[in-house]
């Protein structure tokens, strides 16, 4: 009787322990939602998260540039990897609800978080 109760202990203790995600932190903010910015001279920025990857794009002039590749985030930053163009970019960031203060080499953009479809 004792070895079947211990098993359906750790039987519950694994159910009720293993199916969850951490949803809490600006990092899931960050990585949850797109984010956006529109500038006076008509500089378009956008920041995306996919499972994985992380693509921040740039338009201007009728032209585009990409950071793309794998990332990691921490509570205050990001790192995106691009091994192809042998470049690493770091990111720190604050969160302030529908807004972003995203930082890179001193210089702070504001970006607004984008409706969900």
């Amino acid at each position: 009787m004792k070895k079947f109760v211990v098993a359906v202990s750790f039987l519950l203790c694994l159910l009720f322990c293993s199916c969850s995600a951490d949803t809490s932190g600006y990092k899931h903010e960050l990585i949850s939602n797109s984010w956006s910015a529109k500038f006076e001279g008509g500089a378009e920025l956008k920041l995306e998260f996919n499972e994985n990857t992380a693509c921040l794009s740039i338009k201007n002039s009728g032209k585009k540039a990409e950071i793309k590749g794998r990332y990691i985030a921490d509570e205050k930053s990001f790192v995106i990897f691009m091994p192809e163009a042998a470049q690493n970019y770091s990111f720190s960031y604050v969160p302030n609800g529908k807004s972003l203060e995203l930082t890179y080499s001193g210089s702070t953009v504001t970006l607004e978080r984008e409706k969900a479809d």
